[in-house]
């Protein structure tokens, strides 16, 4: 299998995006669904990474 753990954190990076534009809008339910959405992808990516080696 290939390296793709990195696709993994390019989805925690547009998620914390999202998160950040949906506090600027002040929509704080979207927000936290979003910032959890993206600590989820941080999370697998990591795990996907560690099994990789």
């Amino acid at each position: 299998m290939r390296n793709f753990a990195w696709i993994w954190f390019l989805g925690f990076a547009a998620w914390l995006v999202d998160g950040f534009i949906s506090l600027y809008y002040r929509s704080m339910q979207h927000a936290q669904l979003a910032f959890l959405v993206a600590m989820v992808f941080l999370a697998a990516g990591f795990f996907y990474r560690r099994q990789q080696r």
